[in-house]
């Protein structure tokens, strides 16, 4: 888990809510909801975000191109454009593997040892849920907190915030993650 904080920190530099958040990120813009949008990844660095949408046929989620990967550069007037190809290598490409029907894991490109399952809820709405903490989340945002000594070379994170609902109870959650020393 480390080195994906490590790696998601170092290539946000180059790298799913109307929640007021409790971390100091209230001013952080979010991007436009859609009905496939599965979940967003912004840094303390910039506004600048990372957004994940599911590619939908025929309420099932589409087996060879499962998720369309991409960013929004707010500090170019919020235009959307593909990931690089260094970001989508290094950090926030996904890798997929199908599971089954409408099931699929996930990987960030940044660690292969986290998983993230996709699937599609009892509504048909896709989603995203981790294991964080030892709690399971139905994903909406990753935020991830730089240190102030921050540099392109030497990227250090203070934490990374995992925001969604409880995959249960469906009440809105927090898991702060805290990088070893």
């Amino acid at each position: 888990m480390k080195n994906l904080l490590l790696k998601i920190c170092g290539i946000i530099i180059i790298l799913f809510s109307s929640t007021t958040y409790v971390f100091g990120q209230e001013s952080y813009p979010v991007p436009n909801k859609t009905p496939t949008r599965l979940f967003y990844i912004q840094h303390s660095n910039n506004h600048n975000t990372f957004v994940y949408d599911a590619y939908i046929k025929d309420d099932s989620i589409i087996k060879d191109d499962p998720v369309k990967e991409y960013r929004i550069v707010y500090t170019e007037g919020g235009l959307i454009k593909p990931l690089t190809g260094l970001q989508k290598r290094m950090a926030y490409g996904l890798t997929t593997n199908y599971i089954s029907n409408n099931l699929f894991e996930m990987y960030l490109a940044a660690n292969k040892k986290t998983p993230f399952f996709l699937t599609l809820d009892s509504n048909s709405k896709p989603i995203v849920y981790i294991t964080i903490n030892n709690q399971k989340i139905i994903l909406d945002r990753i935020f991830v907190k730089l240190k102030n000594n921050f540099s392109v070379i030497n990227v250090e994170a203070d934490y990374i915030l995992f925001e969604g609902k409880d995959f249960h109870s469906q009440k809105e959650v927090s898991e702060k993650y805290f990088l070893d020393k």
